[in-house]
């Protein structure tokens, strides 16, 4: 099929009326603003020097607010909602809402009161995470002291003995209990606790010993426990960790109720779209010029939309408006956004073009040609009829069970990418590796033996790799052709073909004189062409050569194709090893465990296996293909539309 045909609309309407107007274009979908306010646009066009820049206006930052609110509370609540299964949450995609029942649905929102209850349950949870911290902390530090089992107000009412208890460095314990006894005659020390780093004492002295006994401890580096507390270290513990339950029910018990806030979440998510959509409206200003009365909107479109945004455009502010369309100028070639269409096989396939980069306006869809040979080569790479048939099952719950339109194109492609698989697997006989012919003594019929066709297979590979690379060259002299460089066509497509076709000939052996001579008349043909475009002589000298050694990479092209073979192979034999393993268990633990293995293994081989021909039938197509005729760098149509951050909105 083809690039989508663009083209540029200029639309002029009263500014009164810009909220209907852009709330329809919305609902339409099918239009792409180009920023007028950017620089570089302004400079394109001086006709729009005189215009002012248009504003977001007064009550963006109030829906802002709204929208900092509701995403705090719908962040707040997700760890709290009932989580589908992944698979589950795959399939069934985003909630389905009618924009008109969404704006109905908003008058009764309660979002408001919902952001204000978990503002409160989040001030709750954070009072007692911290009293909760608190305690924790407290009683980590008593724990030390935990033999210590006099209470502390004791302590603190001795009258003719003062008291030290406090921590030191262990690795002073003996040398300050053997000053303190030969000082101190008349005063007590206890080891409480220690560790590898602090001792835990307490010490009595008489009144009149007391600044000695402090000394003595400062010399040892000693530290005061602080007597904020009146128990004994254990009645504290326990009293504290008493107050950690009853925190940790409070907290479960909010915890439970934000449980229960499944209603409200949809509800949340629901105003979080709608009030997105009128900021995205708002900000959308930012792209328009403006008088004092008229602003002024660019913007892309389909062509074959044209009636149908006039008909948008006059639904919403009735026929005081002026619209415009122009075809795409040449200097707005890399501008305009790509969109792709195809057919149904081909579109599946969208998604290997997208990921390496969309053409220019000006080049040649390659997804037709790409979707053919992706189609052939992973097949051929993957190989095994039993996974193919795998893959097509599990693309076809997918496609049935899906709701979303672009999961459902995923699971196309697997369809297809399976229905290879299998074309092949027939082709090579196997159908889980051997297990059939080997196991179970059935003779499955195959086109190919892997094992004993090598040759004709790596021929086959390398076949469809000249094929591949020739219809690259095609696609550019097409191109060429059309844009009136019908020379260029000559010198840089049909001179490789010449060449390319003679050196092929020249290797297999076959052709006699015609692919010598076509080979030689290839290289001179380069030689004298390939630096045409260089100013000087010796330019044009060194351009030839390099164009004529660039038949070394079009030969390496060729042979890359070898991977067609080399992963094919791989897939069947590990395939036929992974057998040969499950079917060495003894009896009668083969029984058992046999078809666990089986699966499990077959099911790891599949996975690796197709991962290895997605990304090189993907590399084929990148590197051997694409670099012939393409040189991307398109911009994807972005429609300006409603926004479904959380839901599916229809028109």
């Amino acid at each position: 099929m083809a690039i989508v045909k663009m083209n540029k609309f200029t639309l002029l309407a009263f500014e009164s009326q810009k909220k209907q107007l852009l709330e329809e274009l919305q609902r339409f979908e099918g239009v792409q603003f180009i920023n007028l306010q950017d620089q570089e646009t302004l400079d394109k066009h001086q006709e729009l020097k005189g215009l002012r820049k248009d504003e977001l206006g007064v009550d963006f930052s109030e829906y802002e607010s709204t929208l900092l609110k509701i995403k705090f509370s719908l962040d707040f609540l997700k760890p709290y909602m009932e989580k589908e299964s992944t698979l589950k949450s795959f399939l069934n995609g985003k909630k389905t809402l009618n924009y008109k029942d969404l704006e109905e649905s908003i008058k009764t929102n309660n979002w408001q009161e919902v952001y204000e209850n978990l503002k409160e349950k989040e001030r709750k949870l954070n009072a007692l995470g911290n009293e909760r911290t608190k305690l924790e902390t407290e009683i980590s530090t008593l724990s030390l002291w935990k033999k210590f089992d006099a209470p502390f107000i004791d302590l603190k009412n001795l009258k003719y003995v003062s008291t030290f208890i406090g921590t030191f460095a262990t690795q002073y314990e003996l040398d300050l209990i053997k000053e303190f006894n030969e000082v101190l005659k008349n005063g007590y020390i206890e080891i409480v606790n220690k560790d590898v780093q602090d001792t835990y004492m307490y010490a009595l002295v008489p009144k009149e010993d007391e600044d000695k006994a402090r000394e003595i401890l400062k010399n040892y580096g000693f530290n005061s426990f602080a007597l904020v507390h009146d128990s004994t270290p254990k009645i504290l513990i326990d009293d504290y960790r008493a107050k950690v339950v009853e925190l940790n029910k409070e907290e479960e018990n909010i915890k439970l109720e934000l449980k229960k806030l499944n209603y409200d979440f949809e509800n949340l998510e629901e105003a979080y779209d709608y009030y997105n959509n009128i900021a995205l409206r708002l900000k959308t200003s930012e792209n328009f010029l403006r008088t004092e009365n008229i602003v002024t909107i660019y913007g892309w479109n389909i062509v074959d939309t044209n009636e149908d945004l006039k008909d948008s455009i006059s639904r919403a502010i009735g026929e005081d408006y002026y619209l415009n369309f122009s075809e795409v100028l040449k200097e707005d070639i890399e501008d305009v956004p790509i969109k792709l269409k195809n057919n149904k096989f081909s579109e599946a396939f969208e998604s290997i073009v997208e990921m390496y980069s969309l053409p220019l306006y000006s080049e040649i869809d390659p997804t037709p040609i790409l979707s053919v040979f992706y189609f052939i080569f992973f097949g051929m790479m993957l190989s095994d009829g039993g996974y193919g048939l795998v893959i097509v099952i599990a693309a076809l719950l997918g496609m049935k069970f899906s709701k979303d339109k672009s999961k459902k194109k995923t699971f196309k492609f697997f369809l297809f990418a399976g229905i290879s698989t299998i074309v092949w697997g027939a082709v090579y006989g196997g159908w889980f590796g051997d297990l059939f012919t080997e196991y179970f003594g059935i003779k499955i019929p195959f086109l190919l033996d892997p094992p004993n066709s090598i040759i004709e297979i790596f021929a086959l590979s390398l076949g469809f790799g000249i094929i591949h690379i020739f219809i690259g060259l095609g696609i550019k002299a097409y191109m060429l052709i059309r844009d009136h460089k019908v020379k260029d066509a000559i010198y840089d497509v049909l001179s490789w073909y010449v060449t390319i076709i003679g050196s092929i000939m020249m290797i297999a052996g076959r052709g006699g004189s015609i692919g010598k001579w076509m080979l030689i008349g290839g290289l001179i043909t380069l030689l004298l062409t390939q630096g045409r475009s260089a100013p000087t002589l010796g330019g044009k000298i060194g351009g030839g050569v390099y164009g004529v050694y660039g038949i070394t990479g079009y030969l390496g092209d060729i042979v890359s194709y070898s991977r067609l073979l080399a992963l094919g192979l791989a897939t069947g034999f590990i395939a036929n090893a992974l057998n040969l393993i499950v079917s060495l268990f003894p009896k009668p633990f083969i029984y058992v465990l046999a078809p666990i293995l089986f699966v499990a293994l077959h099911l790891f081989n599949l996975l690796i296996n197709a991962l290895g021909s997605y990304v090189h039938a993907a590399r084929l197509q990148y590197l051997e293909f694409f670099n012939k005729f393409y040189e991307g760098g398109g911009k994807k149509f972005t429609p300006y539309k409603l926004s479904e951050e959380y839901i599916k909105i229809t028109k």
